[in-house]
């Protein structure tokens, strides 16, 4: 059976949707970065978004909102995707997850989503089991390829998570991060871009 959320009719969507958006920036903590800089890579620097600290190499840029950090290598062919905000609770996790990873794949041609070229052919080459982190609190991991323009093999996984943060009003957490590299190479790029998002703490809320 899917994990279930909260069930809530239509006459409370207004006043959910309003009470998200009040909370949006309030609701989901950060993975907790590296104790000191000593635990970082040696070309790792601090990088200041308006709302978000980073740490990654020097060279490297982001995109940024209030609840979005877009971080990538120059070329952006290393590409860290981050995003958190409120939602309508689902009736279940499960569907949640369907919903979004469904957008990501249908977008990927578009770019600056699951990647931050375009896409052609992208797939999700595996689902993991939805896990329960917490009371009313889970995530699911899925692994996914593409392909650029050019030819070139992309890899990458997305990451997400749902939960419960008012169970009255029927408000939810909602979390992504997708993450890709090429090919060739993608256990270190991805391990190393895995260490990126590790690093990044919001600001100014």
């Amino acid at each position: 059976m899917s994990p279930g959320l909260l069930q809530i009719t239509r006459g409370r969507l207004a006043i959910i949707i309003a009470t998200a958006a009040v909370t949006v920036g309030m609701l989901l903590p950060l993975m907790v970065p590296p104790r000191s800089d000593g635990a970082l890579p040696s070309n790792f620097r601090r990088h200041q978004e308006q709302f978000w600290v980073w740490y990654g190499p020097a060279s490297w840029g982001a995109a940024s909102g209030k609840n979005d950090l877009q971080i990538s290598s120059p070329t952006g062919t290393l590409w860290n995707n981050y995003g958190a905000g409120g939602a309508v609770c689902p009736q279940t996790a499960a569907q949640w997850f369907q919903f979004v990873s469904s957008n990501f794949r249908q977008t990927a041609g578009a770019g600056s989503g699951l990647y931050s070229r375009p896409l052609r052919n992208a797939r999700f080459t595996a689902r993991g089991q939805i896990q329960q982190l917490g009371q009313a609190y889970f995530r699911q991991r899925l692994r996914w390829a593409g392909n650029r323009q050019n030819g070139q093999q992309i890899r990458g996984e997305l990451i997400m998570d749902i939960f419960v943060v008012d169970a009255i009003s029927g408000v939810c957490g909602q979390r992504f991060q997708s993450r890709g590299a090429p090919a060739r190479g993608n256990a270190r790029s991805i391990r190393l871009l895995r260490t990126v998002q590790s690093t990044i703490t919001q600001r100014n809320l």
